[in-house]
Parts: structure tokens; sequence; C-alpha cells
């Protein structure tokens, strides 16, 4: 095996352009494979560091009314974890964020996880220092224990990794809680990528809560995380949670629960956090790196066996000189097996950086992410694995190839026709054809979807994004109470108003296309108007401040903005959209009419212009009412500043950071973010799988590249007399060069004929993802065919100027 090697690298030093073209190859194809399996493990297998056997984690929703992905109930979760044969046991959690104050530092909005006192322990975690909560205390033992668990992350920063802080007692939304231990840590809990600070007890949810019922978990919407046991598979635990749902949906004699059921799902189909995310695109990113790794293994074969048949004579000169097939397979194998672990080293490296940079493609939403991109033995079985499949795949072609030479043919192979060997020609045009055919197939689907995000981003969202700053603030957290709250925002708005380059400030529950408080719905009715059979009169709702359409730079279409007159001592008056004025008075009376919301009669004093509310690609916008915030939910202490500056958004964080402490200093401003920011995040969703998908593609093109290259390149020294004798009988160099690329022309069409008919069953993949574009658009069609031939012609031209180039005389002499 050591000489094998030995010979092998000597033969790779020998002919360095061969190496690395195979090198790189071969690293560009493991290192997409080993990206998406980093990835898989990330939000699949290992999600979470320290947690014993994650795989066995399977999570549960609700369904309600035929849709997918709700919360479950404090009740509904007991009687899962009680009735239930197939998991070992099940917690219930929950994230919100806590305002945490202390004696000596600045206060602080975290990120926290509400958790069931078991929640720990069914993770398999073990503190890193002192105690997690008493597994089996009552979590409706409301203020019994306001106990909280710290992070490694806020232990160091804010505690200075202190272990005295055990045992202290912390400010949070303004009661006291005793710090009883620090997690693991690399432990940042179990919410589908998004990282929590900290840890409370479920039982503490009604000192967290502003003017909690007395017993808040009864409709509070929890996450439930189960363990199956030992032998149970998921299928078979799915089943008897259906057949759960069933039996508690029987049992309730309070509350609609017709087409209410309970799903199973894992880590990548979490409906929280951004697991989700990761996991839609998943299945892209494993089909895309299969065709590419299929195309590496078919070049590098490709290579291979070119270079074994330029090798013939010496297997010949080997086998006349006594050397048995097995020790010629041997060297084969060995130097693709070098070739192999070179690659897979580069390709490891590479995945590296791919993966760190799909992480950073991911929008945060102003949340902090935590993804467990370390790599493990997993990974690198994986890679091993594929270095293995690699070598014996490809190896295998030249492998035959060299226990098939004839010695006679190859030891005068001088006498061989001088037009060379048209059939061997023919078969590798077939397989260059099959390799341009899945390049063209990558390139059609990232074609579709860059035109997909272009049209996403090219979209007039109806809103000036720019120039604007935005930030939250929560009053209730911080124990303000209705009236207290109001003359808050007042005093905040006056201050924001009179600020050097401020040109317009105003609050408001929902930003456009943010995703905090979207989609917040209430009834209504319409003097007058009769709804029709089955018809639901729930709208949109959002409550806004004064001048909050002029600050955001959303057009009236008639009527007039929301002024600091509209308060809770003024009539009550209301704003609609275009869509909600068409649909309810479609003879365009909607300004003056009234609507009944919230029980309380409004006045339509404007209709505003539709703005991509939510969705940048919603073509098909939803009626949306909006209401003073002065008038709106009595206590609505949630709200969102925004800010309009001459200059930058940037420009405001200073005067805005400085009137909020100036009015409250034990108010945490959260989410300080420009308005660009918040509405990019949404873009950036659609353009990720364009942006995934077009790194594939450019690894397409560069490995076909590659391979057409060799290939044409060897093409040519194997029809080097063919070429001088042409020359010889007439033909002009530019007539050899031109023959050349005629060749290479005829590949390429081979190739986009295959391609189109594969891209048939590959675009409906990804027909629920495009926007704006059809699946079978010409315009990306002719793109990837114009591109693929480019390719073709960058491959062969190099190659083409040799041949041109070849001295008829010398050439024909050359035995």
């Amino acid at each position: 095996m050591l000489r094998n090697l030995s010979f092998a690298l000597r033969q790779l030093r020998k002919s360095p352009g061969f190496a690395l073209t195979a090198v790189l190859t071969l690293a560009l194809g493991i290192g997409a494979v080993t990206t998406v399996a980093a990835w898989t493990d990330a939000v699949l297998y290992n999600p979470w560091p320290h947690v014993r056997a994650p795989r066995d984690l399977r999570f549960i929703s609700a369904t309600v009314l035929g849709s997918n992905g709700y919360s479950v109930h404090y009740g509904q979760y007991r009687f899962v974890r009680d009735a239930n044969h197939s998991f070992s046991g099940a917690a219930a959690f929950a994230q919100t964020t806590a305002n945490l104050n202390t004696a000596s530092g600045r206060p602080e909005a975290v990120n926290a996880g509400l958790v069931s006192s078991n929640y720990f322990q069914i993770l398999g975690l073990k503190p890193q220092a002192a105690q997690f909560f008493r597994a089996d205390a009552d979590d409706r033992a409301y203020g019994s224990d306001d106990e909280v668990v710290l992070s490694d992350s806020l232990w160091r920063e804010r505690f200075d990794a202190n272990p005295a802080i055990v045992g202290r007692v912390v400010s949070i939304n303004r009661h006291t809680f005793t710090v009883v231990g620090v997690a693991p840590a690399e432990f940042a809990g179990i919410f589908g990528g998004i990282a929590e600070s900290a840890w409370l007890p479920l039982s503490s949810l009604r000192d967290l809560l502003p003017d909690a019922a007395a017993d808040p978990l009864a409709h509070y919407g929890l996450q439930v995380v189960v363990r199956l046991r030992p032998g149970v598979r998921g299928a078979t635990a799915a089943a008897e949670l259906h057949t759960l749902a069933k039996t508690f949906a029987r049992e309730q004699h309070t509350g609609n629960y017709k087409g209410w059921d309970l799903n199973l799902d894992d880590a990548a189909h979490f409906q929280r956090g951004f697991f989700v995310i990761v996991g839609e695109q998943l299945p892209i990113l494993a089909g895309a790196s299969a065709l590419l790794m299929l195309l590496v293994c078919i070049n590098i074969a490709s290579l291979l066996a070119q270079r074994g048949a330029r090798r013939r004579r010496e297997v010949a000169i080997r086998i006349a000189l006594g050397a048995t097939t097995a020790r010629i397979a041997a060297q084969v194998l060995a130097e693709m097996g070098v070739l192999a672990v070179l690659g897979a080293l580069a390709g490891w490296a590479a995945s590296t950086a791919m993966s760190r940079g799909l992480y950073l493609l991911l929008p945060s939403f102003g949340m902090p992410l935590v993804f467990n991109l370390q790599p493990d033995s997993r990974i690198l079985l994986f890679v091993t694995a594929i270095t293995v499949a690699v070598t014996l795949v490809c190896g295998m072609y030249p492998v035959r190839q060299a226990l098939r030479v004839s010695q006679k043919e190859a030891l005068h192979e001088g006498g061989a026709a001088v037009a060379g060997a048209p059939r061997r020609r023919f078969g590798r045009s077939i397989v260059l054809g099959l390799q341009l055919g899945i390049c063209f197939i990558i390139l059609v689907c990232c074609g579709l979807l860059m035109r997909t995000a272009l049209n996403v981003v090219g979209r007039n969202v109806g809103f000036n994004r720019a120039h604007c700053l935005t930030a939250t603030l929560d009053l209730e957290r911080s124990g303000y109470d209705a009236k207290r709250a109001m003359a808050f925002e007042s005093a905040l708005l006056e201050r924001m108003q009179n600020a050097p380059g401020v040109t317009g400030a105003t609050l408001t529950t929902h930003l456009p296309m943010g995703d905090w408080g979207s989609g917040n719905t209430q009834g209504f009715s319409i003097p007058g108007y009769v709804p029709a059979k089955g018809e639901e009169m729930d709208v949109v709702t959002d409550f806004d401040g004064p001048n909050f359409f002029h600050v955001m730079g959303i057009a009236l279409r008639q009527g007039r903005d929301f002024t600091t007159q509209d308060n809770a001592n003024a009539p009550g008056v209301a704003i609609v959209n275009e869509t909600m004025a068409k649909r309810y008075w479609p003879k365009g009376d909607a300004v003056g009419s009234t609507i009944v919301a919230n029980k309380q009669p409004h006045r339509i004093v404007g209709i505003v212009h539709d703005y991509a509310y939510h969705d940048p690609a919603n073509t098909e916008p939803d009626p949306v009412l909006y209401l003073p915030l002065a008038q709106g939910v009595p206590g609505y202490g949630y709200v969102i500043v925004a800010v309009r500056s001459r200059t930058t958004a940037a420009a405001m964080r200073e005067p805005l950071s400085q009137a909020v402490a100036e009015l409250d200093g034990s108010l945490p401003l959260e989410q300080v973010r420009s308005l660009q920011s918040v509405s990019g995040e949404l873009y950036q969703l659609e353009r990720i799988p364009a942006e995934l998908l077009g790194v594939y593609a450019l690894c397409s093109v560069l490995v076909a590249m590659l391979g057409l290259y060799a290939v044409i390149a060897y093409s040519v020294t194997e029809r080097q007399r063919e070429f001088a004798l042409r020359m010889a009988l007439g033909s002009t160099r530019s007539g050899v060069f031109g023959l050349v690329l005629r060749s290479s022309a005829g590949i390429a069409l081979i190739g986009i004929a295959t391609g189109v008919a594969g891209c048939a069953g590959a675009v409906r993949l990804l027909h629920s993802m495009l926007f704006g574009v059809a699946s079978s658009d010409p315009l990306t069609y002719v793109a990837a065919a114009a591109l693929l031939l480019l390719t073709v012609f960058v491959a062969g031209l190099l190659p083409a100027r040799r041949a041109a180039r070849i001295e008829p005389m010398q050439a024909l002499r050359t035995e």
C-alpha cells in the first residue's frame, strides 16, 4: 500500500494540472454536500449541545380550523403528559421578553424562556453552577418559586461570571427573583435557533404578566417538547397523539374543538424560531448538492478515463514485465484515493466557509440566533464515507479500462488511424452532454429564484423605508397602567417631534413589513351591511399614533391622518385601507361611514393606499382597520416608536435613547433598528433560496468548465495528427480553430436538450416559491442556455488555439 501511495504521488506530481483540476472539482462537490450535512445536523440531529439524545425529542403543535402550527394550552399539555404511552417525559415551554434590572447595572430587555419545572430534567441537562428548578414543583403554584436560571452568556456578560450570584436577588419586570443556577456553557434554549438568556418557571407567570388572571396558564400559548420512549417510532407516537387529541376534544364541555388536533414534529419542522426556515431550504439544498456531486463524479471519472487512455502504453509495458491485474488496479485506486483525500480536505475547508455564510444570510429580526455549527464526529464520518464512495465510484471505470488494455494494440498505437477513434469521441460527447444537462437544470432553477427575488425587491411597497429609526417599548411589562402609559407616550412624542433633525415621530403597534404585532384581528360590524352566509366578520386591526401615515410615507387616498385630538375624550374615528373600502363600501362612500369595532362606533375619516403590510410578495392585500392608539385597547402598553430623520436613521438613536432615559431611567429601549433593516429582513427571506442556489449554480458551472477544458484538451492531443493532416491538405488554422469550437458547440446542444427535459420535473419543486415569473419562463431558459454556451466557448478556447498552432510536418513525424 505504501509503495502504491508513493507511486500515486509521483504520478500526480508529474501531472500538476490534472491533479489540481481533480482536487478542485472534488472539493466543490464534497464541500457542497458537507454543507448540507452540517446544516441538517444543526437543525435535526444535534441542534442543542449538552442535551441528552436530541434525536429522541419531538415537538407538539396544534391544528386549529385546518391550520397547523398553533400553540397548546397547559391543560392540553398535562393531559398528553399523563395519558400517553409513547413518551418517557414531556415539558412545556414558551419564550418571552423580560426586563432585567440590577442595583449596579443598566436596565436590559432579555430573551427569556418560560418553562415547566421539569424542563431541564427532560432535556437531560446538568447545571454549570448550583441547581435547576425542582422537577416536582407545581407549575400552578403562582408566586411560590420566583426563581431564575441564567445562561452562561448572561452570567459572564452581566455578572462577570461571579459564582456568588447564586442565591442573590435580581429584579425582573419589577418583581424579585432569586438566581438558583447557571445553565451549561453552550446551551441557549430549544426555541428553534433563537437564543435565550435566562429561564423562568411557569409558576412565575402571574408576576411577569401585567393584570394577570387568577390562572394565567389556562389560556397561555405554550410549546411542548416530548421524549420518545426507547424503541418507539415517530409514526407510532404521532398516531397515538392524534387519538389523545380526539379523546381530549370529546371530554371538553366548553370551547370549540371542531377541527382541532395535535401534531408531532421533529426539530426541523418546529413551528417557532428559525429551524423551520432552514428546514424548508434543506430539500432544495440537498437536491442541488446531489446534482452537483453527480456532476463531480461524472467529471472525475471522465478525467481519469482520459488519463488512463494516455497511459495505455505504460500499463501495457507494466503487464508485459509481469505486473498482475490486482497490482494495476491497486495503483489506479491508490491514485484516486489520494485525489479523494485531498479533495475532501479542501472540501471540508470550503464547507466551513459555506456553512458560516449561510448563517450570515439568515435574518435575525432583532433577536439573538444560535446554531450548533461546530464539526462533530457525525460530519467527519459523513465526509469519510463520501471520500470512500467517490474513490470507489470514480475509480471503477479507470480500473476496468486499465485491466482491459490490449498489449498488442497499446504497444502499436502509432499505427492507429490518423483521424482517431470517432466512436470514443461520440461516447465522450454524450457524457459531457449529460454533465452540461445537469448544469443547465441548476442554472434554470437558480434563474427562476433570482427572477422571483428581483420581482419581490422591485415591487413598490407603498411606504418610505429610508431615514426612519424604530424601537419598541413595553410599558405594561414595566408596571405602567393605561393612564401612565398614555402620559408617557404623549411626553415621548412631544420630545421627539421637537428634537433637532426630526421631520416626524409617531407610535404604532405594527410597522409596515414588520413581524411583531402583525395579523392582530378583532370582530367588527357595519351598520346596514348584512354578512353573507359563513362570512367571517374579523379584520386585521392596528393602533397608530398621530401622523402615522405621514411619518411612514403612506399615501392617503381620501380623508385625513390621525391627529393629537383623536384621544380617549374624542369621538371614535378610524381609517381603512383601499381593499377594505372597496369590499364594504363599493359605492365609494366609506369616508364618513361608521364601523363598529370592539363594541365601539368609529367614524371613518380616511382611506389609505394598500401597502406591503407584512409580505412584500403579497399581491392580494387583506382588509386592514386602523384605530387611534389613544382610543385603542385599554392599558395597551406595547408600542413601537418611529422617528423620521432629515439625515440618517442612525442619527436618531442617541436622541431617542436620551428622551426615554429622561422620562424613565429603568425602562429599556428594545429592537432599535432602522425601518430599512426591519423590512429588509423579509426581503432576505425571499433572497435566501436564490443566493444559496446561486452558489451551487456557480460551482456547477466551474465543475463543467474544468471538465470540458480537460476533455477538449485531451481530444485535441488525441487528434493532433488529424489536424496536421487537414492543414497539410489545405485547411487553414482558422478552419481548425472553428472545427474544435463547433465540436464543443455540439456538446453544448446535447447538454441543453438534456437539461430542458430534466427541468420539466425539477421546476415543479419550485413552483410554490415563485413570484411574478412562470416556471416555463422563456427568458430564464434562454439566459441559462446562453451561459452554458459561453461556458463551453471559454472552456474550448484555449484547446482550439492550441490545435490551430499545430505544425503539420512536426506532428506527422511524431510516432
